[in-house]
């Protein structure tokens, strides 16, 4: 029996526990689900985490430790020696056996002679029907057709920034992925620490870079094996949580503007250390495989 450390950070999220359940029901009974969970509430008791013996937490009130990176920091500091590390967000929901499925995919890739895979792609979406959160809906499309990452759109925001745009396309039977999704990335335990200054964007790229030159591979798994509850701008209450720079607008400007002055710094200064890029790969060779060039801010198709 193999273990599996989940990293959940949940802003004033109501998906939380239905998110860690799903899980748990999901999951095909072979190994052993511990979760690390940070939450932060606003009210005391608006939402509840599940009293199990593999579900270890801390919570704040906002907006101290807002953002990801702070979460995500926080749940990593339950991380116990499990096999794998699952980091995946609050809102979510899981295909039937996903965790046999995950981890049948790191095996497959390591027989291959891929040592360090890192799994990661946007998942399908799910959303709740109607406004009463009872019955739920699912983008039912062929689990083995993934999507890729890649950086077509806003090349301007890479260019200012060094923070690229990312958006999913259809993989054409590549196994490869130039960044990640941050609400799912599967890999071997341990895994790196999360950088806790990261306020939203520049997450994921920071998160690929990173991973890329502490030696993981970017792959795509063999199919889909979750689902996602992404954003509804048109009717905020569907989404069954809040967003913290809607409630906090000052202190995420604040990190936010540290965030994007670290991711800068970082790409632009080759900055190595915990928290920042590793010494198994430069960083130059993964600009030859993202495409993106962190000298000039310019971003490359076909590579």
């Amino acid at each position: 029996m193999s273990s599996i450390f989940v990293n959940m950070a949940a802003y004033r999220d109501f998906e939380l526990t239905p998110t860690i359940i799903n899980a748990i029901e999901n999951s095909s009974g072979n190994h052993k689900i511990n979760f690390g969970i940070h939450m932060s509430y606003l009210k005391e008791l608006e939402i509840n985490i599940p009293n199990l013996p593999n579900v270890k937490y801390t919570i704040s009130k906002a907006p101290e430790n807002i953002g990801v990176g702070m979460g995500r920091y926080l749940a990593h500091q339950f991380y116990n020696e499990e096999d794998f590390y699952f980091q995946c967000d609050s809102h979510s929901r899981f295909f039937k056996n996903w965790d046999q499925i995950a981890i049948n995919s790191i095996l497959k890739y390591q027989i291959e002679g891929i040592q360090k895979p890192l799994l990661s792609m946007y998942p399908g979406n799910y959303w709740y029907k109607n406004n009463d959160f009872i019955e739920i809906e699912f983008d039912m499309s062929n689990p083995k057709d993934t999507t890729t990452i890649s950086f077509h759109e806003k090349p301007e925001d890479f260019k200012l920034l060094r923070i690229p745009s990312q958006t999913a396309i259809a993989s054409k039977n590549s196994i490869f992925t130039k960044s990640v999704s941050g609400g799912s990335i599967f890999t071997l335990g341990p895994f790196m620490s999360p950088n806790k200054e990261m306020a939203f964007w520049g997450e994921e790229i920071m998160i690929a870079a990173r991973a890329y030159t502490h030696g993981y591979d970017l792959v795509l798994p063999d199919q889909q094996y979750m689902y996602h509850l992404y954003y509804n701008h048109k009717n905020p209450e569907i989404n069954r949580r809040k967003i913290f720079w809607e409630d906090f607008p000052k202190q995420f400007e604040e990190i936010n503007n540290k965030t994007r002055s670290i991711v800068y710094k970082t790409f632009t200064e080759n900055i190595v250390g915990d928290g920042y890029l590793g010494t198994e790969r430069p960083l130059s060779e993964y600009e030859l495989f993202s495409g993106l060039n962190f000298t000039n801010g310019e971003i490359f198709e076909n590579c």
